[in-house]
């Protein structure tokens, strides 16, 4: 491993790695390395962890003195966790339940491997699958390997996304469960500082470079956005993340939630998705072309029609659970239609930036409860599909205007069965995504609306989603 000539050490290279902004092109570390870091380290616990199909997360914690053994030979986690509810209760209704007792075998990915600063002694590596253990079947359950195939098919087009997400999430007293903030004051000065700026210093420490915290427009509820990164670290930072804050949470007598909207009466909670088209080698941005109407590549153009074209099964994708249902509403900050704009934030696809030096686009649909890695696939899978069709690029809203129901060419459904409708009859995001998968969200969904008590809803969501989510 070289630096201008220079021989890096293994945790330089992990550095130069977790920081570079084309990270994912420097070859992951050896066997060996891990194996000498965890040494030097002194790390006596390795977490093996992936997002279950609700991103919760969930692992198996191995003494460090086993981890060269389930790094070369891997390690198995149960196919029901993939579909269960957030509570591990099982929907029997899923055509995945003749896996009930089966399970699937994941391998680590030794480029996420990593010492968690909130962890004593602790380090954690992703692991993702796709093979069932006793019958060597091919399901696609897992969240990583869905991204990865269309990280691939975007490869293939000689592409490559470079992305982020921005979350909202909500802090409560562990005891009270009440807030702890008041009122809706957002950007006020943060009142939890020491609290965040632990949070900011440890996410750094496991390789998430956190790029602003604030409070947001709901009670005890706040926003934190990462640096982007391309490729599948994107989502790997976001999972980091979300788990990182819950658990500093529960250190400090607090809980953390990124349940979509706790509260009848207070905003959602929102996962932005903020990305950009670059050449494959990462050098070239595909989106600012100021001499074009809308200051877009023509193939900038053709994604963003294609994420309009598949937005109302890309929403439900991206927020999966019966609570995600309740933010889509006119009038507030979340979309409601297929609509574009620049910098207009009731549009469901923000176009922010362009200009000489580039630009991006923020994906609106998701809300905080969604799992980081679909969210990503079916972005991808509608933009290529965009790309691939030529699909042309209506014009803009105003950035001064709000969105109305006839300014899109579709609305995104605002209850279950439309948007199960919406992503049943999308071809390109049921192959993106994959029937399994697609299946076990329906039935964990419809399993959970029957524990739904009418007339106190939001303490039903609540009990699913607020302590996992």
């Amino acid at each position: 491993m070289l630096k201008h000539g220079a021989l890096l050490s293994f945790e330089e290279f992990l550095t130069e790695f977790r920081s570079s902004r084309h990270g994912q092109f420097i070859m992951a570390p050896s066997l060996d390395e891990v194996l000498g870091v965890i040494t030097k380290k002194g790390i006596k616990h390795v977490r093996f962890e992936y997002l279950d199909t609700n991103a919760v997360s969930r692992s198996k914690t191995i003494p460090a003195r086993h981890f060269e053994e389930f790094a070369q030979h891997g390690i198995a986690f149960p196919i029901v966790l993939f579909f269960a509810d957030p509570l591990a209760n099982i929907a029997v209704d899923s055509d995945l339940y003749k896996y009930l007792y089966a399970d699937l075998a994941f391998h680590p990915d030794l480029s996420t491997f990593v010492s968690l600063p909130w962890a004593k002694n602790t380090a954690r590596v992703y692991v993702s699958g796709d093979k069932v253990r006793a019958t060597g079947d091919t399901i696609l359950t897992d969240s990583r390997v869905i991204l990865q195939h269309q990280l691939k098919a975007l490869e293939e087009r000689g592409l490559s996304i470079f992305s982020t997400y921005e979350y909202e999430f909500w802090v409560v007293d562990e005891t009270t469960r009440e807030p702890i903030t008041d009122g809706v004051n957002c950007y006020s000065t943060l009142r939890l500082r020491e609290f965040f700026d632990r949070v900011s210093e440890c996410l750094y420490g496991a390789g998430v470079n956190i790029e602003c915290v604030e409070t947001e427009y709901a009670k005890g509820q706040f926003e934190i956005t990462m640096q982007p990164e391309f490729g599948i670290r994107c989502a790997d930072n976001a999972a980091t993340l979300r788990t990182g804050i819950k658990e500093m949470a529960t250190q400090e007598g607090f809980i953390a939630s990124f349940m979509a909207k706790p509260y009848e009466d207070e905003e959602g909670g929102s996962a932005h998705l903020n990305h950009s088209l670059w050449s494959l080698d990462g050098k070239s941005s595909k989106m600012a072309d100021p001499s074009r109407p809308h200051g877009l590549f023509e193939i900038a153009e053709h994604w963003v029609a294609g994420l309009l074209a598949h937005a109302p099964a890309l929403s439900f994708i991206q927020s999966p659970t019966l609570n995600c249902r309740r933010r889509f509403k006119q009038g507030t900050f979340a979309p409601f239609n297929a609509s574009w704009g620049m910098d207009n934030r009731t549009c469901a696809v923000r176009v922010k930036g362009i200009g000489p030096n580039g630009g991006y686009l923020e994906n609106r649909m998701g809300s905080s409860a969604g799992n980081p890695y679909l969210g990503l696939a079916a972005t991808i899978a509608a933009g290529i599909d965009g790309i691939d069709r030529k699909l042309p690029l209506e014009p803009p809203q105003p950035f001064n205007r709000v969105a109305e129901m006839e300014d899109g060419p579709a609305l995104l459904p605002t209850n279950l069965e439309g948007a199960l409708k919406a992503v049943k009859t999308d071809a390109v995001i049921m192959k993106a995504i994959g029937p399994d998968m697609v299946n076990a969200i329906e039935h964990i969904r419809l399993m959970e609306r029957k524990t739904v008590s009418p007339g106190n809803e939001y303490e039903s969501y609540r009990k699913l989603y607020f302590d996992y989510i």
